[in-house]
């Protein structure tokens, strides 16, 4: 009966070595079961048949073991994925990767040219338009506008003004660049920028209508007038010139309240800007 079950054993062993299979292991189990249930003293001492069972055991509990471990390693690419897509602080960046890192936060604000470019191909003025240019010329607030323009010594009055600086605004009088200040706006300083065609298309409403802003001299008086009828006067207080992408003469100045005044200069090559600045009072 001895030799019966260890030739059970023996032929349970070749099996699953050689098919590898559920029916291997099955058969070592049949093979383990008939080995305990031979009487102790039909071969052997009592000692050597509690210590057989325990000998194939041992291959078993480390088959069941090595059984699990595919399973594992089948799930660690997913959590090393896992790892790598989780944010990494700045210092544990590569250089590659903070380039490639989105820019939230823009300090350094976006260059933009100065409104109002002039063409260099625009109609020469007749004798006709120079005399009204050199004339006193009294406009409208036509619908949509915000505010009137007047200065007196280039004979502008009521010119109206448009809180924006793209063409039709242009074309219908003045622009009054959107970002800047108005005459009545909450705040410490002010800069209520204005632009306006040296010349402008024919037929329109701003033709020339600063054509005469390089006369204006310190201490003439600039009037804006808004739609309630109240004035904000200023005073003509520095003339200067600067380029097209200039755009810093946009800006508040500390401590001071101003409209200024922009053209296009030279007649015809237009490659600078005319600014004019003129001060509360």
């Amino acid at each position: 009966m001895m030799a019966l079950a260890l030739a059970l054993v023996i032929a349970a062993v070749v099996v699953s070595v050689t098919l590898g299979s559920e029916s291997g292991r099955v058969a070592a189990v049949v093979a383990r079961k008939a080995l305990r249930e031979v009487p102790p003293n039909s071969s052997g001492t009592q000692e050597e048949s509690q210590r057989s069972p325990s000998l194939p055991d041992e291959p078993v509990r480390q088959r069941k073991e090595d059984d699990k471990e595919p399973v594992a390693a089948a799930f660690e690419p997913e959590r090393s994925n896992s790892r790598s897509e989780m944010p990494r602080l700045a210092s544990q960046q590569t250089p590659l990767e903070r380039d490639l890192q989105p820019q939230q936060h823009q300090t350094q604000p976006q260059e933009r040219p100065l409104p109002a470019a002039e063409d260099t191909d625009w109609a020469e003025p007749t004798q006709k338009e120079l005399q009204s240019a050199n004339a006193a010329r009294h406009y409208e607030l036509l619908p949509g506008a915000i505010m009137g323009l007047t200065i007196r010594s280039m004979g502008i009055y009521n010119a109206p003004v448009f809180d924006s600086d793209s063409q039709w605004a242009l074309a219908k009088g003045i622009a009054h660049i959107p970002e800047t200040s108005l005459p009545w706006s909450q705040s410490a300083q002010r800069n209520v920028y204005l632009a306006g065609h040296r010349m402008g298309y024919r037929g329109t409403w701003s033709r020339m209508i600063f054509y005469n802003l390089d006369k204006l001299k310190e201490g003439d008086k600039v009037v804006l007038k808004d739609r309630t009828g109240r004035s904000y006067e200023y005073r003509v207080s520095e003339t200067f010139l600067a380029g097209p992408a200039d755009s810093w003469v946009m800006g508040q100045v500390r401590g001071r309240d101003m409209v200024t005044l922009q053209t296009c200069t030279p007649y015809p090559t237009f490659q600078k800007r005319l600014i004019v600045r003129a001060d509360r009072v």
